[in-house]
């Protein structure tokens, strides 16, 4: 990692009302070449949803510390809050849109199925995924719609969100839902109020018991659940993400070890340290150096 950079935010657009904003690629890597955005080779925080739909030659992209390699039809989502980077030697063609997690909560409802798993250690996880030209075709034939009305003098903003509702409905159809196959409705949703609490309370509470209690429920239940949707128990889970979590701001905080320990809830950096080390085999130091 060349420089260690910040969180970047949804930037207010001509499009913000909608709640998202398609733009073609070429746009990135033009504003990347003039050094506007030189930073999006390297690992990126986002606090917005991205959808990239590669649409030409292959290439990689890089996601929560693995590359994916890319191709025509490829799909990508990248959840509010991982990390990501593109691809500058190769640069790809794609379609990129990014949106908001208010817009995807309103989507969502109306959606039969969700298009980001609720954790990244979801069994049915899966960051990058082919359409059939099928599907691309219809997709891209919707983004043209959004497109067309988009250079409107007055665009219909209620109707380019029908619109990109659509995308999102057929994207839906590509990703794998193995978890509600294999649990009741109940257990889901215990399941997802367990993974928002999580999200939520990471950094003060990690013990299983706690969160149980939290969401109304046992230990032995929670322990249940976490296994159905991610073969992992919740402490497991917990430590998963507490780890995921570190690894992120060690990579792109501008912070100190012992700035990043307390925030994620150590009142030592040495107990972070042996935490870290206990289950990633490497102290926090080497693995930003090993990022370098």
């Amino acid at each position: 990692m060349k420089n260690l950079i910040p969180q970047i935010e949804f930037n207010d657009s001509s499009l913000l009302k909608a709640g998202f904003e398609v733009f073609d690629i070429k746009k990135l890597y033009q504003r990347a070449a003039s050094g506007e955005l030189a930073y999006i080779d390297q690992a990126h925080r986002v606090n917005f949803h991205n959808l990239i739909i590669y649409t030409g030659n292959p290439g990689t992209h890089f996601v929560d510390f693995h590359a994916f390699p890319v191709e025509k039809n490829a799909l990508v989502l990248v959840n509010k809050g991982q990390i990501h980077a593109f691809d500058l030697t190769h640069k790809p063609d794609a379609i990129i849109v990014v949106f908001t997690d208010q817009y995807m909560s309103e989507v969502s409802a109306a959606m039969d199925g969700r298009l980001f798993a609720p954790t990244q250690f979801m069994t049915s996880y899966q960051p990058s995924l082919v359409m059939s030209d099928e599907q691309a075709i219809s997709i891209k034939s919707i983004f043209a719609l959004i497109s067309a009305e988009y250079q409107q003098a007055s665009a219909n903003i209620p109707y380019m969100k029908i619109l990109f509702a659509a995308v999102l409905a057929k994207v839906s159809e590509l990703k794998p839902e193995t978890y509600h196959q294999q649990m009741s409705a109940a257990q889901i949703n215990c399941f997802e109020r367990f993974i928002q609490r999580l999200h939520g309370s990471y950094t003060q509470i990690r013990d299983a018991n706690d969160y149980a209690d939290k969401v109304g429920t046992s230990y032995k239940t929670l322990n249940k659940l976490c296994k159905l949707a991610t073969n992992l128990t919740a402490k497991q889970l917990i430590d998963a993400h507490v780890i995921l979590e570190a690894k992120r701001r060690l990579s792109i905080d501008n912070a100190q070890i012992q700035q990043i320990a307390s925030d994620l809830g150590f009142e030592e950096v040495t107990n972070f340290v042996k935490y870290f080390k206990k289950h990633t085999l490497v102290t926090p130091s080497q693995f930003k150096k090993a990022l370098a």
